[in-house]
């Protein structure tokens, strides 16, 4: 039977509308930068399967939960019938999106993804190089089928060179890019890995920009093309002193805590309550008078030791202590507005559970609220951008598992409920993981 084959996409009034994207991100690079797409108005198509379990940070450790160790997550710490559907830790990266099962082993699911992929714009993974190919639907397969179609393959190490085919999350991209090797305290010898600053947020906004850019070269010449995307060389540009500086003076950095390595003071400073801090950074000589009339002009700050920014450098472990004398006995956002009045960066080191009712954040609208079938009404991170003419929206609830098989099969590629139910009764398609693999 010859099906119709919707190629036009709902309309969203927004800057990337007609845009069609196939989405297999895992864990938050891929994911996350296919987000960012649909926020702008592209028809992301969530790609999953009911017969495999996914890498941990997608749905796959959420269906699974493990026995006795903290998920984050789950409304009231219950993952309840369906939990790849009920955590809401994922939710912020599933928004704006379509979500469809297919077994890509079956014949059946491997001829439907092509039929989508001939209607589509772009592929985005960011599995290890050779996934896509192993599973059938790498970017040569593809073009057979659309030669305009653009592959983002955003892998830890890349497609190419010495490493190609190794796999890594956000701590082996952290510690071979060398930041962790700069991540500590001077003289100790404790390397530290972060745990919420992971090289996945640089992926999630360049692989946008590199999918956007294949675009506009198609737009010129109707070629679509594969993008050998290294997660580990997009966070290397946060290297790039610390690299020069051992090339043109062959010193090799060391972690310097929350120094600087031209600015005096700058550092975090204890503050009045229990574990309150706030960071101060100066970077002139008229920020450190400023500084010093905000104190109040103690004795001490008129010292030699101080006069200059090169002598404030040299002697920064007594100016950190003087300083944080001054700050101790004050509010953290005491002392940021005090600075801030007078011109000097400074901020307090704010708690998760003081984000969602900073003032901010609540007139900017920081912060949206999403209702979803399985977790309930909470509020999400929304957007860092805010376009005066094009605003991003919630437009679709975080998807489900295998919520809109019908919605794809049907209205986009004009099967009949009739096709599509062998494919229900095969597991082919699904919205709930194979009991055996759970």
């Amino acid at each position: 039977m010859e099906h119709k084959r919707r190629r036009e996409v709902v309309a969203t009034g927004l800057p990337l509308e007609g845009i069609r994207v196939l989405d297999h991100g895992i864990i938050l690079a891929g994911t996350g930068a296919t987000t960012m797409l649909a926020d702008m108005g592209a028809e992301v198509i969530r790609v999953e399967s009911i017969n495999v379990l996914p890498p941990f940070g997608t749905r796959g450790m959420t269906a699974r939960p493990p026995k006795g160790v903290r998920t984050p997550g789950y409304v009231d710490n219950e993952p309840g019938d369906r939990p790849w559907d009920r955590c809401t830790s994922l939710h912020s990266l599933q928004r704006n999106k379509y979500g469809i099962t297919l077994n890509l082993k079956d014949p059946r699911g491997q001829a439907i993804y092509k039929r989508i992929a001939m209607i589509s714009d772009a592929v985005v993974d960011n599995y290890a190089p050779g996934t896509m190919d192993r599973m059938g639907i790498g970017y040569s397969a593809l073009k057979e089928v659309n030669p305009g179609i653009i592959m983002v393959s955003a892998s830890a190490l890349g497609a190419e060179g010495p490493y190609k085919g190794y796999g890594g999350v956000g701590a082996s991209v952290d510690a071979i890019s060398g930041m962790m090797a700069l991540r500590g305290y001077p003289g100790d010898d404790m390397l530290i890995r972060s745990t919420h600053v992971w090289p996945d947020n640089i992926a999630i906004s360049t692989i946008p920009f590199a999918l956007l850019v294949a675009l506009y070269h198609r737009k010129k010449t109707g070629e679509g093309q594969f993008i050998d995307f290294s997660q580990s060389e997009a966070f290397l540009p946060h290297m790039g002193e610390s690299i020069m500086d051992y090339t043109m003076n062959k010193r090799v950095p060391q972690a310097m805590g929350n120094r600087d390595s031209a600015m005096a003071p700058h550092g975090c400073y204890r503050c009045q309550g229990d574990d309150r801090w706030v960071t101060i950074a100066v970077s002139s000589d008229e920020q450190w008078q400023a500084l010093c009339h905000a104190m109040g002009d103690p004795v001490w700050a008129k010292e030699e030791n101080f006069n200059n920014s090169l002598s404030r450098w040299e002697n920064q472990d007594e100016l950190n202590k003087l300083i944080e004398e001054w700050t101790i006995s004050r509010d953290a956002f005491e002392v940021m507005h005090l600075l801030q009045g007078v011109g000097i960066a400074a901020g307090p080191v704010a708690r998760a559970s003081e984000m969602y009712g900073d003032p901010h954040l609540k007139e900017r609208g920081f912060f949206v609220e999403i209702t979803h079938r399985e977790a309930g009404t909470h509020l999400y991170p929304g957007w860092c951008f805010q376009f005066s003419k094009t605003p991003a929206t919630v437009r679709i609830p975080p998807n489900c598992l295998g919520e809109h098989n019908e919605y794809i099969l049907g209205e986009i590629l004009g099967m009949s409920k009739e096709e599509i139910a062998p494919l229900e009764e095969d597991k082919v398609i699904g919205d709930a993981f194979l009991p055996e693999i759970r």
